[in-house]
């Protein structure tokens, strides 16, 4: 069996297989390559046209002792959709992310039950990036109409209850 077929296994990362595997001294680089050629930009369009193109890591669950790292070529396209020119979006991390989101969904599932230095340490990031990263999954998951038939809301304060209420 070959190394990047056993890492395909591995991984299993939607939309790309891995083309090639580095071990170096800052852990293993996995160079992937995209399985669609259409481009994705955030807003939801897809395109074939490209503006430019460069190369983009993202941090990933490391393997035991050894940091993994995954390595792609990363186009910026010229959305005709938005008006915008945007870094497309690739299906194994979220957007302006230099982590994967199996990475990302690990640091929020700890961030609720221990706090940010600790996860640093854990996970070998600093602790700026567990509180972007917190940041970005929390927006991700959270609902945005959860509040949307809210009419009262009830605060206690040392003692004695105080209730607002939204006009209808």
């Amino acid at each position: 069996m070959r190394v990047t077929t056993a890492f395909n296994r591995i991984l299993q990362l939607p939309g790309a297989s891995v083309h090639t595997v580095a071990f170096t001294d800052e852990g293993i680089v996995i160079g992937l390559r995209r399985r669609r050629r259409r481009l994705l930009c955030r807003c939801g369009a897809r395109t074939a046209a490209r503006y430019d193109s460069s190369r983009r890591r993202w941090r990933h669950l490391d393997f035991g002792a050894c940091r993994v790292w995954l390595g792609a070529d990363i186009h910026r396209i010229d959305c005709r959709a938005c008006g915008r020119v945007r870094t497309e979006q690739v299906p194994w991390a979220r957007p302006n992310a230099r982590h994967t989101n199996d990475f990302e969904n690990i640091v929020g599932w700890l961030a609720q039950r221990m706090d940010k230095t600790s996860i640093s340490r854990l996970l070998r990031c600093s602790w700026e990036a567990v509180d972007a990263i917190v940041t970005r999954v929390v927006a991700h998951h959270i609902d945005d109409s959860r509040l949307d038939h809210l009419y009262r809301i009830g605060v206690e304060v040392s003692g004695t209850t105080r209730a607002w209420s939204s006009p209808r």
